[in-house]
């Protein structure tokens, strides 16, 4: 009976951390490499306007995110949101490969983006039903592991596609491979406990809507008099809105500061995704066992030394290989450490709406990050590639602010 239950658990987990692998097909091959240079480089947009449908989508994950998340945790049921986000991301990406029309390849990446992101939040919340308590940054760990596998495995998949039908064939394959690895996880994993159906009455319910209305004010008022909460997500926010960054523009960075080709580009990301792997899985462990302060600084102090080397280093330089493993450990190490910390933050039956908090910060720093980079270069850009070198060097004024709210968390 012991083997079956503890065969039952490793299943749930493998099936759950199928997800960040699933996903990684979206966030690759569309969000960092193949979209973005479609866009800029084959059809000459400026960034500016990828700064804006992506900071549209993410508003709405922002304006969404916690009030759904309220709702999943009254009603107990985190699989129906991510079942539908999930649908709604790989449709509106396998749209992307139709047509040629800048405004509506805006509008369909902006809906995918949306469904991927939000799906997300609840992908999240899963976590603290399928993971045990004391093994909760491990499992998170696992899952960004497998995810970045996923993103080698995406990568690979979907090049030889690219460098026979060009950038706009990606996106086709993508939304299917989406799907299919994600599978698992909307098959396999269930709800635990739910307290009510989740149905449309649950939207429409005036009383419901108060409650979750309610509750969700409550959230944003009673974060403030947890401790450790307001400082953890006022570094978070700050530290995330880099982050993103590097994963909205990195490929198109690449590009046109270091000259990479198609196949040296496709070399950088799964160098760097390689380290991420490992940054995922030992961060991890670690997380069960550091504090926050410690381990959010450290992480900083990481982002820095990737983007000064990276402002620095010139083309042909072999070194931006150094760039590509900083990078990669960071951003493992990045969403690992946060998951986890957050999920110590609160009792289990709170999570989702942190969550939903968490996942506000976490949209808010997207826009923040994106806007800036898209201003930024609307006044750098007749500089070349020295501009992009300035405007990769000026994000480090995020990472001073952060450093300077987690050095106010105080972990007992």
């Amino acid at each position: 009976m012991f083997l079956r239950q503890r065969l039952k658990s490793w299943s749930s987990i493998l099936s759950w951390c199928m997800y960040d692998l699933a996903n990684q097909f979206f966030a690759v091959n569309v969000v960092s490499l193949y979209f973005v240079r479609w866009l800029t480089i084959e059809k000459n947009a400026p960034e500016f306007f990828y700064s804006i449908s992506f900071g549209i989508s993410i508003f709405a994950v922002a304006v969404l995110a916690p009030f759904l998340g309220a709702i999943s945790d009254e009603s107990g049921k985190r699989k129906p949101f991510l079942s539908w986000l999930t649908l709604i991301s790989v449709i509106f990406t396998i749209l992307l490969g139709v047509g040629n029309s800048v405004f509506l390849a805006l509008l369909f990446f902006a809906i995918a983006n949306f469904g991927c992101q939000l799906a997300v939040v609840f992908y999240n919340t899963l976590l603290v039903d399928i993971a045990p308590k004391n093994r909760i940054g491990l499992v998170s760990g696992l899952g960004r592991m497998l995810g970045y596998t996923g993103a080698i495995i995406a990568l690979y998949l979907i090049k030889p596609v690219v460098l026979k039908g060009g950038l706009q064939a990606a996106f086709l394959p993508t939304g299917m491979l989406f799907l299919l690895f994600s599978l698992p996880c909307l098959l396999f994993i269930k709800d635990r406990a739910p307290k009510s159906k989740v149905s449309f009455l649950l939207f429409t319910s005036k009383n419901k809507l108060l409650v979750s209305l309610k509750q969700l004010k409550s959230d944003f008022t009673n974060s403030h008099s947890i401790p450790l909460v307001p400082n953890f997500l006022k570094s978070a926010f700050l530290g995330l809105c880099v982050v993103n960054v590097i994963i909205l523009f990195m490929s198109v960075y690449a590009t046109r500061v270091f000259q990479l080709n198609e196949a040296q580009i496709v070399q950088l990301v799964t160098f760097s995704t390689f380290f991420a792997i490992f940054g995922s899985f030992l961060c991890g462990f670690l997380s069960d066992y550091i504090r926050i302060r410690p381990g959010l600084i450290g992480i900083f102090i990481l982002w820095s030394l990737s983007l000064y080397l990276g402002s620095i280093l010139r083309s042909g330089s072999a070194l931006f290989l150094l760039v590509g493993a900083l990078v990669g450990f960071s951003l493992g190490a990045t969403w690992v450490v946060l998951r986890a910390f957050t999920l110590r933050l609160v009792p289990a039956e709170r999570v989702g709406a942190l969550f939903g908090l968490f996942n506000l910060i976490g949209s808010l720093s997207a826009l923040t990050g994106a806007l800036f980079w898209g201003v930024i270069l609307l006044f750098l850009s007749p500089f070349g590639d020295t501009g992009y070198r300035i405007a990769l060097l000026s994000l480090n004024i995020f990472f001073a602010f952060a450093v300077v709210f987690a050095l106010r968390i105080k972990e007992k």
